[in-house]
């Protein structure tokens, strides 16, 4: 007995002199790894767009790597930026809208785009109108159109009407259905959740803004290269800004 406690004593104070080095994994800043259910989803999305990946909502490979590797970054390079105010770029190839202040990167929020057959149009346009609980007409007599304030509105309560070349009738607006941010499912309008457009993006907006929509291809022949980068950790961190940290129980899905 008297040996086996000297022997436990020693091995103490081998641990005590030589700790065992044990580190925590690195792990990226998010909302979504305590969060459950539809909200997990949807912070998960915030994530993929944050960091220049395709919106999806699941922890795929790329979205993993994200999380878990300090030596990724996701990086904007815009070449001539067409304001030094607030404008907006929406990336068809990966479903999400960045919202810069001339060539910085302001926010970036995950958004729905329009089906195969709906599409969303490419080109550079402009913000024509802007309107805080807007009615919806119904798509020209194709839909019942629906009044203001009414919860079947698709247009959530934000409505920034946009000016595109040889088109009419999109705009950037909220949903009823915060399930499909991340999907091709709209009318070809660019539908974001309530939150992020009513708190960050429609109070930044004026009048003849600038919106820039492509896909990948399309928009780095615009000058706009969304990407992301290895090698970050030896590299002076220029990590996407985020806007500022808000509790996950105040950012509501709707």
């Amino acid at each position: 007995m008297k040996k086996m406690k000297k022997n436990l004593m020693v091995l103490l104070a081998g641990l005590l002199l030589f700790p065992v080095n044990v580190h925590a994994q690195w792990i990226r800043p998010n909302h979504f790894v305590n969060q459950k259910g539809a909200q997990r989803i949807a912070e998960i999305k915030r994530f993929q767009a944050q960091n220049n990946l395709v919106v999806t909502g699941g922890l795929n490979k790329e979205t993993k790597n994200m999380l878990y590797n300090q030596d990724l970054r996701a990086r904007d390079v815009v070449k001539n930026p067409p304001s030094q105010g607030y404008w907006i770029v929406v990336n068809k190839t990966r479903l999400f809208l960045t919202l810069y202040k001339g060539d910085q990167v302001a926010g970036k929020y995950p958004v729905c785009l329009g089906t195969s057959r709906t599409s969303t149009p490419s080109g550079k346009g402009k913000i024509q109108n802007r309107q805080i609980n807007p009615a919806w007409g119904g798509m020209n007599g194709k839909y019942k159109a629906i009044g203001a304030n009414d919860p079947r509105n698709p247009l959530g309560e934000r409505w920034m009407g946009l000016n595109l070349p040889g088109k009419s009738g999109y705009g950037i607006h909220g949903t009823i259905k915060p399930h499909q941010i991340g999907t091709y499912s709209s009318n070809g309008c660019i539908r974001m959740y309530n939150y992020d457009i009513e708190n960050f993006v429609y109070p930044r907006m004026t009048l003849g803004a600038p919106v820039w929509i492509g896909t990948d291809t399309e928009l780095a022949n615009m000058g706009i290269l969304q990407v992301i980068e290895k090698g970050a950790s030896q590299a002076q961190n220029q990590e996407t800004p985020v806007e500022k940290e808000v509790s996950p129980k105040a950012m509501s899905l709707y």
